[in-house]
């Protein structure tokens, strides 16, 4: 192995570790001003720091360009850009046009005196979920923000996903066909657009100043991180267990001893052919990881439980889930819309033979945006 290649070896490695380590804390708290803030500033400085390491090695590989490929550990991959030119849709534009469109949502509830003053669904305005299927498409918002996790290791999809992405696809259309969309839609695993590989993140210019500045940011970021033994016999809730772990990590690597770069949430869990989020029952009440297989027959099942979603043709009255008016779930037509765009990325990355490459740190506020944003307030729905 040549001295080049050794080094985009150790500067991959450390960028996962030091990825999966801000991504383990959850959400952004080395953000917070100081008077909200629980964390030391001398903390936040470093974490600040780290993460604007790894911000400026993804700006140096420079903008997506027009009929550039879209690349799985950098961009969307089940559409691209909108606009009159042809080119990949990175992160954070896909998070800021669903904000947009979340934002300039009129909602589907009119305020109506006949028969009697009530709310009402306005017809095409909303789509209408019956619960048992619903429950089934919120099933991709923890999977996916783990599968885009910054840091990620490369992976290429095995052939058990490929019912589990035809499902995904088919709850999409599901959620368009009530609005006037044209189905069945193009199935997005199938993208010509898609990339085959990945870029690395040590593609850079200037890659061994780069690495040793994220060797020193990495280590000042988790020097000051308790050691997982101590967080977990304390009362401290302000670091999670996971960013410990990382951390010890990350100080063990920098030290030349052997520490893993990413680990998964279960050693049981292989990512081509399992879900990455928990473990199940098995024989014997050994718990197992949950294969893609499963986890399709499982959302199969639940969409057997209910009718096709559907959107009222009049006026109609709304639920009161308070008032054990529970089976059915209503979501705006804007929302629908953009749940069906985060539905087909869940089954074409959950394409059989898809590969990615070690998901880059531009990944970092989509994450944010499926657990907490979207993700949160559509799971609230049932309960979640």
């Amino acid at each position: 192995m040549s001295e080049k290649s050794e080094l985009m070896d150790a500067y991959d490695r450390l960028y996962s570790a030091a990825a999966r380590m801000m991504w383990a804390q959850m959400g952004p708290h080395w953000r917070d001003e100081d008077e909200e803030s629980e964390w030391p500033a001398a903390w936040r400085k470093a974490w600040q720091h780290l993460e604007q390491v790894l911000l400026d090695a993804e700006a140096a590989l420079g903008a997506p360009q027009p009929g550039e490929a879209s690349d799985p550990a950098r961009h969307l991959i089940s559409r691209r850009a909108p606009g009159g030119v042809d080119r990949p849709l990175t992160f954070d534009e896909a998070v800021r046009d669903w904000k947009q469109r979340l934002d300039a949502d009129p909602g589907y509830l009119v305020e109506r005196g006949k028969p009697y003053w009530d709310y009402y669904m306005e017809p095409g305005s909303c789509v209408v979920i019956p619960s048992a299927p619903y429950f089934g498409m919120i099933g991709i918002f923890p999977e996916l923000f783990h599968r885009l996790a910054p840091g990620r290791p490369e992976v290429t999809i095995g052939p058990g996903a490929a019912d589990l992405g035809a499902v995904a696809h088919e709850a999409a259309d599901a959620l368009r066909a009530p609005l006037g969309v044209t189905t069945p839609t193009p199935y997005p695993g199938g993208s010509p657009w898609i990339s085959p590989v990945s870029r690395r993140v040590s593609e850079l210019p200037d890659l061994p100043e780069r690495f040793e500045t994220l060797r020193r940011a990495a280590w000042h970021a988790a020097e000051p991180m308790p050691s997982p033994e101590s967080l977990m016999g304390s009362l401290d809730f302000t670091v999670h267990l996971k960013t410990a772990v990382a951390a010890a990590d990350i100080r063990q690597m920098l030290a030349g001893q052997p520490a893993p770069a990413w680990r998964e949430e279960y050693e049981q869990i292989d990512p081509a052919r399992h879900g990455v989020v928990g473990l199940v029952s098995g024989p014997g009440d050994e718990a197992v990881p949950v294969p893609f297989e499963e986890e399709a027959a499982d959302w199969r099942e639940l969409n057997a439980k209910g009718a096709t979603p559907w959107t009222p043709k009049e006026y109609q009255r709304q639920y009161y889930p308070d008032r054990g008016e529970a089976e059915n779930v209503v979501i705006s037509a804007t929302r629908a819309l953009v749940f069906a765009e985060i539905l087909d990325e869940f089954a074409a990355r959950l394409t059989p033979g898809r590969h990615s490459g070690l998901i880059h740190y531009s990944a970092y506020e989509l994450g944010q945006f499926l657990i907490w944003g979207i993700g949160r307030e559509l799971r609230a729905h049932s309960g979640f």
